[in-house]
């Protein structure tokens, strides 16, 4: 005859076998669970909050270095709206030599130095900006009737934004006067005549001492079918004329050097006449 017991404490061993292996089991689904409901979690609200600030680019996140004085216009938000930079998103790869391009567009950044992605969807952009060094005199007619122009350039003859500068602002540079000058040339690009260009390099030379040595315009002199590198003359608030020569770094053979012609003008007489250009080193 069987015993009744074994039936009896079936029940309880079975359910003590289960206890005792559904940590185990528990053990490897739990991860998963957690896993599997994390990613969903990521793609419905994580992916969101966090990548949000990163797909497209506001004006109010671009940040740039502060413009010098002169500069009145608003620089971010002429790039950010003549280079559709609403449409660039900072997950894209090529997001930072994109917003490099767009602001070395600019007629006053000289260069982009470097562009960072912060935090929070910032950008830092850190700019070289071009500085102004000289008006340029150009002469047109207008309904008939012959005006003269000022255009602003730098030291490298880019011709930058007209209309950030007053009439008394404009008088106040030296001014390089070329004939026949003229250019359609848009802001930011050279003005395109080689000797502007060489006036420019002076005119930035002489921006230090413009105002301690009264210099008031550079003009081209002599024939320039005798010689290939401009000659220039500088004109003084006393209407002085003080023969330069050739530019900076262009000098001919046996030409003063454009810094013994710089201690020279400062130590001459400036209300007469000189040639600079056989300026010699002062005596040791």
């Amino acid at each position: 005859m069987r015993s009744s017991e074994p039936d009896q404490t079936r029940p309880l061993h079975d359910a003590l076998r289960r206890l005792i292996k559904a940590p185990a089991a528990l053990s490897v689904l739990w991860p998963a669970l957690m896993i599997v409901g994390g990613y969903v979690s990521w793609h419905q609200w994580g992916a969101e909050h966090v990548v949000g600030p990163y797909q497209g680019v506001a004006v109010e996140q671009i940040h740039i270095s502060p413009p010098p004085p002169f500069v009145r216009s608003d620089i971010v938000k002429s790039v950010y709206r003549d280079t559709a930079m609403e449409g660039l998103s900072l997950m894209d790869r090529q997001a930072t030599a994109k917003i490099a391009s767009a602001f070395s567009m600019h007629p006053w950044v000289r260069s982009v130095t470097s562009v960072r992605k912060l935090s929070g969807g910032i950008v830092d952009v850190r700019l070289d900006y071009r500085r102004p060094v000289a008006m340029v005199q150009v002469y047109r007619s207008v309904d008939g009737v012959r005006d003269r122009f000022f255009f602003p350039v730098d030291g490298q003859s880019v011709l930058l934004p007209t209309s950030e500068f007053t009439r008394s602002e404009t008088a106040q540079f030296i001014h390089i006067d070329v004939p026949g000058a003229d250019s359609a040339n848009a802001e930011g690009m050279p003005f395109g005549d080689t000797r502007v260009a060489a006036a420019a390099i002076l005119a930035e030379a002489l921006a230090p001492i413009r105002e301690q040595t009264g210099v008031v315009g550079i003009s081209v002199t002599g024939d320039p079918r005798r010689v290939q590198v401009p000659q220039l003359e500088l004109t003084m608030q006393n209407n002085a004329r003080h023969y330069w020569g050739s530019p900076p770094g262009m000098e001919l053979p046996g030409e003063a050097s454009a810094e013994m012609k710089l201690r020279a003008l400062m130590a001459t007489d400036r209300t007469k006449s000189s040639d600079l250009t056989v300026a010699r080193a002062p005596a040791r």
